[in-house]
């Protein structure tokens, strides 16, 4: 069986040949439709040490031993968010970031089955699987979902819940009005108000539950902020945001 699946591999790539979208070489496998084993797994992860409440690597501490997380001088020096903490799969940069772009605007949408498998691997050596009762993706808004043909989160959500023993899929968030892309937005006060007030909860289904908020990018955390602050306000005892990617240093996105 084996020969006869590498010949119509081999016809395929004749007939209808798939490229790179990092570096351009041809793919000569079909185990990842969109990126290069060398660029998928150079695009940088996130690895411990980081902050045990914004996610961001701390990479001063690299290379001198140090495993366990702690918080970073911002997160020490802030208020105490809604969520208890982020965690990010991998840094939105490089193969990473257009993948993300890929199945955020260009509707490539079996770009979500990588991202998850990203996700599924951090979220078994990074985080404790089984204290989730709710996985809550960040909404998107009907006319938008509708445009686009489904909610990129969403997906993401379908992607990594067999990791989570014990949570289920609640989509009780919702984005009740249209924002502007946080990405047209430069200024902290402009994005903060493009969010606020823009989701709510329809039930009180996770209330003193233990969610798992999950977003495709973390950038300027406006979004999951606000929508970590509407899902405790709706009863639930803790919230945290789970990402494929944390923007670091860079203009907002999401």
């Amino acid at each position: 069986m084996r020969p006869l699946n590498d010949w119509l591999l081999a016809v395929k790539n004749i007939l209808t040949p798939i490229f790179c979208h990092q570096c351009g070489i041809r793919l000569l496998t079909e185990e990842n439709l969109f990126f290069c084993p060398t660029c998928w797994e150079m695009s940088p992860r996130i690895e411990p040490p980081f902050c045990c409440i914004c996610g961001k690597p701390h990479p001063t501490a690299a290379g001198f031993g140090l495993r366990g997380n702690f918080p970073c001088a911002t997160c020490r020096s802030e208020p105490v968010p809604p969520y208890r903490r982020i965690y990010g799969a991998a840094r939105y940069a490089e193969a990473v970031e257009k993948a993300i772009k890929l199945l955020k605007f260009h509707g490539r949408r079996n770009v979500a089955q990588y991202l998850g498998a990203l996700m599924r691997d951090f979220a078994v050596r990074h985080m404790d699987v089984g204290r989730y009762d709710c996985i809550v993706p960040v909404p998107l808004y009907r006319v938008r979902e509708r445009e686009r043909g489904y909610n990129q989160t969403r997906l993401l959500a379908q992607e990594i819940a067999p990791v989570f023993p014990n949570a289920r899929h609640d989509e009780s968030l919702q984005r009740i009005r249209p924002t502007i892309p946080q990405s047209r937005l430069r200024s902290p006060e402009e994005r903060r108000r493009n969010v606020a007030g823009a989701f709510a909860f329809r039930d009180r289904s996770t209330e003193g539950k233990s969610v798992l908020l999950i977003d495709d990018v973390v950038t300027t955390r406006d979004t999951v902020t606000e929508c970590a602050r509407v899902i405790r306000e709706a009863g639930a005892e803790n919230v945290d945001v789970f990402a494929a990617a944390l923007a670091l240093q860079r203009a907002a996105d999401s």
